[in-house]
């Protein structure tokens, strides 16, 4: 009887993850267009304030790229001096989006996907590495590509006794391409994206990217951040100082109404977190209190793309990375139809100087990655995106179909 039961429940387990999703050609560019240009406004809304608030979040609400505005403030801490303080200027003089290691990155793995395929090796994507990514890069992906030059070959160079900075935000920020390339099949999208972690991190450093794939992947079907979440936690191991402080977040959203209180919460146990054997390095670019406060802001942002990506920024530390990557999330669950006036204004009015006709000018301007086009139309980059996706759902049991005049993907997912 026990024999017959397990059976069944195994079968049962085969057809829940072999569900059958549709989504047509149409909607998916939609997402993976949502995709690319949240991440990229959300980068540009948290760069102003990278690195500044650690002990306490922004004491305004930052949902807007830096202007003048900000000015009238004067006991904000800014990125006055360097590029990240001056968003509409830099725009306008280079007259489109431009790169910086949210995006780039992953505009690397594209390329490298492209030319080796999606079963994309770690000697394949360290050979990429060496051609493409040389500098603008730091802590964890700076340690990880000194480790390429002395002779290491990923995984070798995220391992903990190879790089001293495997515990930091690094790879949560590059990786989220991989759950564009498998949209709703998250058990695929989540091993790429770990495999993908391991270049830059080992051990629970690498549970945060596994977390944001796994919802991104999801996104492109789900729009309840709280079963996103229930996701995530399910995607993560169980054991370690993220999956513990995952659960905290859930349970401190459900307690207090304020994200600025769960905020703090998450600092007093968090930022200095010590349980037993487990020690987290204290670290403004720690993957730890980072990855946890883009959970809280995608909870309290409620779907809302401004509302998500301005509590990512206004949390703190290095809150253009949570920005970026919670906007991202935010873009493929609405779509660039649907991810708001307000945001696709910022992206269109955001130069100095003069409006564009087009969000971001449809232009993509890489200034750190070397041997790659300088400018890429983002329209582009959407499509070859959706083309490796096109090949993802094919290898993966999926397939294209017509129905009522329009290609439509049928993907065989496994959302829960």
């Amino acid at each position: 009887m026990r024999i017959i039961l397990a059976a069944m429940l195994c079968c049962l387990t085969l057809v829940a993850q072999a569900k059958e999703r549709v989504i047509t050609k149409e909607q998916l560019i939609d997402k993976v267009e949502g995709f690319w240009m949240g991440q990229m406004l959300g980068n540009y809304i948290g760069f102003p304030f990278e690195n500044l608030y650690i002990d306490e979040a922004i004491p305004l609400l930052v949902d807007k790229v830096f202007t003048a505005d900000y000015d009238g403030s004067p006991e904000l801490m800014i990125n006055r001096t360097d590029h990240r303080g001056h968003i509409p200027f830099v725009t306008a003089t280079v007259r489109g989006a431009f790169s910086d290691d949210d995006t780039d990155i992953e505009f690397v793995t594209l390329h490298a996907v492209e030319r080796y395929g999606l079963d994309i090796t770690y000697p394949e994507i360290t050979e990429a590495w060496m051609t493409h990514i040389n500098d603008f890069i730091w802590v964890a992906n700076r340690e990880a590509r000194n480790l390429m030059d002395k002779g290491f070959v990923a995984p070798d160079t995220g391992r903990k006794e190879n790089n001293k900075h495997w515990f930091q935000i690094d790879p949560q920020l590059v990786n989220e391409i991989w759950s564009a390339f498998y949209p709703g099949m998250v058990e695929q999208a989540t091993e790429r994206a770990l495999w993908g972690a391991r270049i830059t991190n080992d051990d629970w450093g690498t549970h945060p990217t596994i977390a944001y794939g796994a919802m991104i992947s999801a996104a492109f079907f789900e729009s309840d951040v709280n079963k996103l979440m229930k996701i995530a936690v399910k995607s993560v191991p169980r054991k370690g100082p993220f999956a513990e402080g995952m659960r905290d977040v859930i349970r401190w959203h459900k307690k207090h109404d304020d994200w600025r209180t769960t905020r703090q919460l998450i600092h007093d146990k968090y930022y200095a977190y010590k349980r037993g054997s487990v020690e987290a390095p204290v670290s403004v670019v720690s993957s730890l209190v980072n990855g946890l406060t883009g959970m809280m802001a995608i909870l309290y942002g409620e779907g809302d793309y401004l509302k998500t990506v301005g509590i990512a920024t206004s949390a703190g530390y290095d809150c253009d990375n949570q920005a970026a990557t919670t906007g991202g999330l935010i873009g493929v669950m609405r779509g660039m139809s649907g991810i708001g006036e307000e945001a696709v204004e910022l992206m269109t009015t955001m130069p100095k100087w003069y409006d564009w006709d087009e969000p971001f000018n449809d232009m993509y301007v890489n200034m750190t990655r070397d041997e790659i086009a300088l400018r890429t139309p983002i329209s582009e980059i959407v499509q070859r995106t959706v083309a490796v996706a096109e090949e993802a759902i094919r290898s993966n049991g999926g397939r294209m179909e017509m129905k009522d005049g329009e290609i439509v993907y049928v993907i065989a997912s496994d959302i829960p």
